[in-house]
């Protein structure tokens, strides 16, 4: 189904307030709560819903022919589980379970997918089918689950006939893999607007700014908020990014600004974290709104909303723009945020909290590692000064956000009530530096008082010659969590790190240490008679696995220093353990011993309408 959605807000762009018509046109399916275009020019769209044991999908393309998705474990189809459908000249839809053998396609020995229907019309052709989110077929299948999958797709101009896809059909570049997380939020929330809602618009966007040949630069700007005269909610945040400059932004943020301003720089560009030349950085640091890298629109749930015109909303905000630009190519950027607020007030103010280990240098992870662990922690002596400051005894998490760089692996955000581990609130065992998205969680996650949380990242380093630091460029390395939760507690940001350096005490290195930045390049180690830079004496040890498991160990159990910052004063809690889980948690096992299956087909007749050469350049 085809909408076309006229709305007249009002727009306020960097201190402008006009108003203007926005035409909203796109293909809308409200059967499926996601959706998502596979392609850049729109010509594969992928539709899905779930509930706790099955998924519902319909695969649309601009063809003909045949349709196919896939879930892969690195974007090729080695590996891959994947569904090919096309619906015949008399209108019968077909559909085919297959999974990839050393690059080839291989018929499923029992066929998993069910087949809803399909049509072709006006050049478009869609297959409707569901499966369960774990078939317990672990040879043939792929679990979906809240993972970042790679999903591959393509499509054909031609029907799957019993020759197999026409010659140059399937040698097609109608192909492609794309990151998701399907069973979170991934791709665009299909919400219809509430018709007793009034919206309004406004964006905060850079200006044809071009300081961006570094590498990698943090540019910050001020801007001041829509005067309004009473308490409205934001709703929806999407991201505007400039056509063409998609590969370099990493990451934005928004930051509500104190009213205690000094310059009140307004839509002046300075770089991040550069004090000197910019007094009201330190003004700015709690998170309004947030996105990185391939992360898809913000819709808060119906019954929550950021709250925004009131007497604890900013007046200023400070916008982050992170840009990774390792060629060092030249170019403008007129990027930032378009966000959707309305006055139809919302049961509950919403807000973000910032969680895991501190941006900081006494984060470091050895070289040449395939697994090093690093730890951030909420304790709940944070978490419970944040709550008892607003009189809350719980918060609902709804969503979160987890963010390292470029060697992160695998993250998961714990949840832990009285030493027993809880479920985890967000969990990715396949990380996408290049696919950030939120994560609902569908139920809401109740936080109560005496609660913690223990972010673990884990990272592969064994390409790396030298050690890598925690800090803000792509090259180091973070381990955070954004965490969307309502009603809103005075704690913004709860941070860890460890309260020494442990890799120096591992090595025998004794060097005066204060806890200001922890500047490797500017300490000197002398041993055996010779002198080294800090840097330069850690990169020339041979690092064994020992030793990365141990100074891991220390980084987690040893002493921390702890930091929450609230939004009108801040605790510092120093040298103190994070809470120990004397209960891990344990997740259940859904699979038995045998496997459920409702249609079996033999090999050798699923091969006949199949053919084993018609899917090899497939995906």
């Amino acid at each position: 189904m085809w909408t076309s959605l006229i709305l007249v807000v009002s727009t306020f762009v960097g201190g402008l307030c006009n108003i203007v018509t926005i035409e909203q046109t796109q293909e809308v399916d409200y059967q499926y709560a996601h959706h998502v275009r596979m392609d850049n020019d729109g010509k594969f769209i992928l539709y899905w819903s779930y509930n706790e044991d099955k998924i519902f999908m319909k695969m649309r393309a601009e063809t003909n022919g045949w349709v196919g998705i896939g879930i892969s474990p690195n974007g090729g189809m080695n590996g891959a589980d994947m569904a090919i459908g096309w619906v015949t000249s008399d209108g019968e839809a077909k559909l085919l379970d297959t999974h990839g053998e050393e690059n080839e396609p291989v018929a499923d020995k029992i066929s998993d997918l069910h087949l809803q229907g399909g049509t072709q019309e006006d050049g478009w052709t869609s297959i409707k089918f569901w499966r369960k989110l774990n078939t317990c077929d672990t040879e043939e299948d792929r679990e979906i689950n809240g993972d970042t999958l790679r999903m591959i797709w393509a499509y054909g101009k031609y029907d799957v006939a019993k020759s197999g896809i026409k010659h140059g059909d399937y040698h097609s570049k109608n192909r492609g893999v794309k990151s998701l997380v399907v069973l979170s939020n991934g791709g665009i929330v299909t919400q219809a607007p509430d018709p007793d809602a009034t919206y309004k618009t406004f964006e905060l966007l850079n200006h044809k700014f071009n300081k961006t040949h570094a590498k990698t630069y943090y540019n910050c700007k001020m801007f001041e908020m829509p005067k309004l005269s009473k308490k409205h909610h934001i709703v929806k945040v999407e991201t505007v990014i400039e056509p063409g400059n998609e590969p370099y932004l990493h990451h934005q943020i928004l930051f509500s600004c104190s009213r205690k301003l000094v310059t009140k720089s307004l839509l002046e560009d300075h770089q991040c974290y550069i004090y000197r030349s910019f007094h009201d950085y330190g003004a700015c640091i709690k998170v309004l709104v947030a996105w990185g890298v391939g992360g898809s629109d913000l819709i808060l749930p119906e019954h929550a909303g950021f709250p925004i015109g009131d007497e604890d909303s900013p007046n200023f905000v400070l916008m982050e723009t992170h840009y990774d630009n390792p060629h060092g190519e030249t170019f403008t950027d007129s990027s930032g945020f378009r966000i959707t607020y309305t006055d139809k007030l919302r049961e509950y103010d919403a807000d973000i909290l910032i969680m895991g280990h501190k941006v900081s240098e006494l984060q470091i992870i050895p070289p040449q590692q395939n697994v090093f662990t690093s730890y951030g922690v909420c304790p709940h002596e944070c978490m419970d000064w944040g709550m008892e400051e607003r009189s809350v005894d719980e918060i609902n998490i709804f969503g979160s956000i987890l963010h390292s760089h470029t060697i992160g692996k695998s993250m998961e955000l714990k949840h832990i009530r009285n030493g027993v581990e809880l479920p985890p609130i967000s969990r990715d065992d396949h990380y996408d530096f290049n696919y950030q998205e939120l994560r609902q969680n569908i139920p809401e996650i109740k936080f109560k008082l005496g609660d913690s949380l223990k972010m673990i990242c884990h990272y592969d380093s064994s390409n790396r010659k030298n050690l890598t630091q925690g800090g803000l460029a792509t090259a180091m390395e973070m381990c955070l969590a954004f965490v969307l939760y309502y009603p809103k507690i005075e704690v913004s940001r709860c941070e860890s790190q460890p309260d020494k350096p442990n890799v120096l005490e591992h090595f025998g290195v004794d060097i005066e240490y204060g806890r200001g930045l922890f500047d490797l390049k500017k300490h000197t180690v002398t041993k055996d008679g010779n002198s080294w830079s800090m840097d330069a004496y850690l990169n020339q040890i041979q690092w064994t696995k020992e030793d990365a498991q141990e100074i891991s160990q220390k980084d987690g159990e040893g002493e921390l220093d702890f930091f929450c910052y609230g939004r009108n004063s801040s605790k510092f809690i120093p040298k103190m353990r994070a809470e120990k889980i004397t209960v891990p948690y344990v997740k259940e096992e859904k699979c038995g011993s045998g496997r459920a299956s409702s249609q079996i087909i033999t090999r050798s007749a699923y091969i006949s309408s199949l053919l084993l050469p018609l899917l090899i350049s497939l995906f």
